[in-house]
């Protein structure tokens, strides 16, 4: 059947392309080791415009959250008491209505 005459030629391939992406991968990382040079000092150069960004996010975001989420916390119960009696009220009402009617 022609699906055996298939199989060698797969396992030819798919050991060529093994063999290719292992060399290839040594190569990338051969040529990429001097360039680990450069990390430190683009970091050194960025340091400024990511200290300035970090600080607008922190007044611009974090802040604002974690005043809204705490005051949240600290209403919630009231919240959840108004919450609760509006809708009791409201059962109250239609009961009392009902039953007059």
């Amino acid at each position: 059947p022609p699906i055996t005459q298939i199989i060698p030629i797969l396992r030819a391939t798919f050991s060529l392309l093994r063999t290719f992406l292992s060399q290839a991968s040594r190569v990338v990382v051969a040529l990429a080791t001097p360039l680990l040079i450069f990390v430190p000092l683009v970091s050194r150069l960025l340091a400024p415009v990511i200290l300035v960004f970090h600080i607008v996010l922190d007044a611009t975001v974090y802040t604002p959250y974690t005043i809204i989420s705490s005051v949240a916390a600290a209403l919630y119960p009231l919240y959840m008491f108004c919450g609760v009696a509006c809708i009791f009220g409201a059962v109250l009402g239609i009961l009392g209505r009902s039953l007059v009617t």
